[in-house]
This record gives C-alpha cells, structure tokens and sequence, in this order.
C-alpha cells in the first residue's frame, strides 16, 4: 500500500476516488484549500494538509515521505491568467516539491482537449502541465479524459435537471457535437490500475466511453430513460454564452457549464480503449443515467 499525496479531493472526481483508494489500504494525504470540506475527508481516514497550490510554503513538506501523487486539481472556469496560474504554475510548485521529497510518481488527471492552443486557457494550461510532468525525473501517467459523468457531475447533471424541470431542453447549437461520455466510477478504476502496475508508467493516455453520441442523442436519450417527451430548443451559442455569463455575474444559477458549449467533438479514441488498456468494459450512457436521479427510478 502506498503513500499518497492527493489533489482535488473534494473535487468530483476526488469525492468517488478516496472511498475506492481508502478501501485499498493506501494511506492518503490531501490538500484542501477550505477548512470546510477537511471533517468529511478526516472522517474517512485521510490526513488533511490545508493549503493552495500556488502557495507552497503552506504544504510542500507535507510531501515527506510520499511515495505516489495523484493530481487532480485543475481550475476550468475563472480568468485567462487565474486559469493558467492554477493549472500550470500550480503543477510546477507540485512537481518541485515531489522531486525534493524524492516522490516516485505523479498521476495527472487531463483533458483530451489538451493543446499547445493559448487561445483556449484550459487547454492551453492542462497541456503546459503536462508538459512540465513529463520533463521532470518522475515517473508518471497521464489520463486524459473525455466529459466525466456520473452522481454529481455538472455536464449530464445539468441535462438531467433540465429535463426533469424545463417545458423544453435547450440544447447550445447545432447539437451535431459528438462526445465519448465516461463515467466517473470507470475513471476511478483507471486511476486504480494506474498506480499498481508499471504498465502504465511514462504514458499519455486518452480514454473515454464505450459509445460516441451527439449532444442530440445524449438529450434524446436522458428523456428516453426519464420516459418524457419534451421539445429540444436549439439555442444559438454566442448570445447563449453572453446570457449565461451575465446572469452568472449577479449570482444566479444556471444549469449550463463550459462542456455544453463545446463547437467541437471531445473525444478520446477508440470506444475500445478502456478495455484493451485496462481489461474492463466501462458503463454506458444508458447505465448512468440511473445513478443520477436519487432514487434511481426514472419518473414520467
């Protein structure tokens, strides 16, 4: 069993991660920026180290002793410069502290929409800190995901709530964007796997679901599977965007994130991938869906 240092804990990925991680025997050290969130990770077993990546006097000799990092902390929405500050220079303090500690491996948790793009903040800092992971001396794995799905995620979460609550589901464009949906208890299995053989060391690798659907079929079938007909509204992109920010700024809620805005197909590679790198089937969209609504029963 390892020593572990983790980021994004309390995060969505993070939430379903540490169960499975404590339930292996691995001990876990997690760095958590509001004091808040500390009791429910201390309940399950986890030390807690309260600090911020881009502060690392706060927590950098938290990493004596760590065999293994897990890093999954990442900043999606915010400012250009907050967004490349937290991802990339957040993973250089990371990846400094883990040499000087003498940490064996970090496993970084990515984005298939990684790219050498600046005009994409998010791409653009993911990739620089894939980028500084692999020039360093440390092992590592990198995965990069597809759109996670699953109990709390805000991209199928917010379709569901749409669904369920709104006279018609508006889908953001032509809604011809294709995605390779994965669900968020196959991640935590990848991760697993990751970390206990070295098959998987000094790879890149992008994974995603077993099925490629457009933003039409993931709507069609989350009313097939809540069994309502509703009409799908096609809303145009920009003006969309412009009025969600602008209801963001005064504090209102809304159910749309930057993944349903996507122009472009987010995928990772073959449907196959997960099965013949890791030796699992991953769940269907359709399985999913479930485990979304509390009781687990679709209502009409």
């Amino acid at each position: 069993m390892a020593e572990i240092f983790l980021t994004g804990a309390t995060g969505f990925v993070g939430r379903h991660l540490v169960p499975a991680l404590i339930g292996e025997g691995h001990h876990l050290r997690c760095l958590v920026r509001s004091a808040e969130k500390a009791d429910s990770l201390r309940a399950l077993g986890c030390e807690v180290v309260l600090g911020d990546l881009l502060d690392p006097p706060d927590w950098e000799d938290s990493l004596r002793g760590t065999e293994l990092i897990l890093h999954l902390a990442a900043l999606h929405r915010g400012t250009p410069s907050l967004i490349r500050r937290t991802n990339s220079e957040g993973t250089a303090h990371l990846v400094r502290a883990a040499l000087m500690h003498n940490a064996r491996k970090i496993l970084y948790l990515s984005t298939v929409t990684a790219a050498n793009r600046p005009p994409w903040p998010y791409a653009h800092s993911v990739w620089l800190a894939e980028q500084l992971i692999q020039e360093s001396s440390l092992s590592f794995t990198i995965l990069r995901c597809s759109v996670i799905i699953g109990p709390g995620d805000p991209f199928l979460g917010g379709i569901l709530r749409m669904a369920q609550s709104w006279p018609v589901v508006p889908v953001i464009g032509s809604g011809k964007t294709r995605f390779q949906l994965l669900g968020v208890h196959d991640v935590v299995q990848c991760i697993l796997r990751a970390i206990s053989s070295d098959r998987y060391d000094k790879r890149i690798l992008a994974i995603g679901g077993p099925e490629i659907l457009s933003y039409d079929q993931i709507v069609r079938m989350v009313l097939e599977v809540l069994q309502r007909e509703k009409r799908v509204l096609h809303l145009p992109r920009r003006a969309t965007r412009f009025c969600v920010r602008w209801l963001e700024r005064f504090g209102i809620d809304t159910p749309f994130v930057p993944g349903h805005f996507l122009s472009h197909d987010h995928l990772a590679s073959s449907p196959t991938v997960i099965e013949d790198e890791f030796g699992f089937r991953p769940q269907r969209l359709r399985e999913v869906i479930p485990t979304l609504i509390p009781d687990g029963v679709a209502h009409g």
